[in-house]
Formats: structure tokens, C-alpha cells, sequence
């Protein structure tokens, strides 16, 4: 049997989530977020995946805000031609907000090349421009709250309101392989209950795995 989980962001610190399951010959991502915080910690968005995007057969996105969906434009820049399961509202808000991470993203590359350019440096390209995001737009699959949906023979997933934004879910995840199955539940991030406009958090009854 092989199932495995590697925590590549979001492990030690807060932002940057994203979470990589295999199992079997698949392998899907749970998250793709930007990395935030100090210029030493942004400059991290900049290393290489540490993985083959290639490789990656789907993203489950649990929502839009960009610490954990600022980097599926990179993801698909590196490779990645996969879908991108979210809930709808999630797909209507990445719209905007990838959009807006591009555009911060030029700007801020711009005022750093005038510092290099001064300086003699080599200048650098943004980690996005509007076009990836458009690209990144078209492998977007929405799903409704509550709708198992088995996306590879041996994966099915279901998403719950996370209550925190939006479109946010509590991700679960069903895995099979030889005969055997496990189940992981993925919060994202949870919101609080009794507050205005957004439903409370779902309640997830069970699970072999809680990330």
C-alpha cells in the first residue's frame, strides 16, 4: 500500500499552505499558497516547487486567500495541467484576487529592478504576470458543498463550509489502494461559529487523518 503526505508549507509557520498527498501513482496537492511575511520569507516563492509539477495529477483548493492559493499561477508556469477542484464562490474570488497578487507582484518587481538597475544587479522577472492567471483560471472545477465527487478511480473528496470566508471548505479526502481505504480531513481554515452573513463551520464526524 502506498500512502503518503508531505507538509511543504503551512508546516512551522502559517502561510504558504500546501500539502501533498500520493497515493498509489497519484499524487494531488491540498493548497498552493504564497509564502508571507518578511523579504526573507517572500523570497522563498521564488525557489523551485520541490516537486515535478509535471507530476501533479490535481490541486484541491480549500480557499482563496493568497496564502494558500497565490501560488497555483507558478504551479502552472512550472508544468502543472491538472484540474483545480474548489467551490464555486472560491473560484469567483480567485478570479479577482490572483488578479490583484499579479498585479501587486508586478509593481513590486518593478520598484526592485530600479533598485538593481542602480545598483548594477541583474534584474528579475515577476513570479506572475495577469496572463498566468488567466491560464491558471481555465483548470479551475467547481464543486458544491456536500458533493462527493471521486476524481481518480482511487480518490474521491467532498468539500464543507469552513465558515471563514467565502467559499472556504473542509476539505475531505477518500484514498484506496489495494483493498484498503483511509480518509483525511483537511480544515483549511476555520472560521468562528454565530457570525454575521457566513454559515457556522462544518462538523466533520470522522477521519483516520486530521491536517
Amino acid at each position: 500500500m502506498t500512502m503518503q503526505i508531505e507538509f511543504l508549507g503551512a508546516a512551522g509557520e502559517v502561510t504558504g499552505s500546501c500539502h501533498l498527498i500520493q497515493v498509489g501513482e497519484r499524487k494531488i496537492l491540498l493548497d498552493c499558497g504564497l509564502i508571507q511575511g518578511q523579504r526573507s520569507d517572500e523570497d522563498r516563492n521564488r525557489q523551485p516547487f520541490p516537486f515535478d509539477a509535471k507530476t501533479i495529477d490535481a490541486v484541491v483548493l480549500s480557499h482563496a486567500h493568497i496564502d494558500h492559493s497565490g501560488r497555483l499561477p507558478m504551479l502552472v508556469k512550472a508544468g502543472f495541467k491538472g484540474p483545480i477542484y474548489t467551490h464555486s464562490a472560491c473560484h469567483d474570488l480567485c478570479r479577482i484576487m490572483l488578479k490583484d497578487s499579479a498585479f501587486l507582484n508586478q509593481k513590486e518587481t518593478e520598484w526592485e529592478n530600479r533598485k538593481r538597475r542602480r545598483k548594477g544587479l541583474k534584474e528579475i522577472e515577476p513570479l506572475y504576470t495577469d496572463d498566468d492567471v488567466t491560464q491558471v483560471m481555465r483548470q479551475f472545477r467547481d464543486l458544491a458543498y456536500l458533493q462527493q465527487e471521486r476524481i481518480f478511480p482511487n480518490v474521491a473528496i467532498r468539500l464543507n463550509n469552513a465558515g471563514h470566508i467565502l467559499g472556504s471548505s473542509i476539505i475531505e479526502v477518500w484514498l484506496e489502494d489495494n483493498g484498503v481505504e483511509r480518509k483525511i480531513a483537511f480544515s483549511g481554515d476555520l472560521g468562528r461559529p454565530d457570525m454575521p452573513i457566513l454559515n457556522d463551520p462544518a462538523l466533520i464526524k470522522r477521519a483516520d487523518l486530521v491536517i
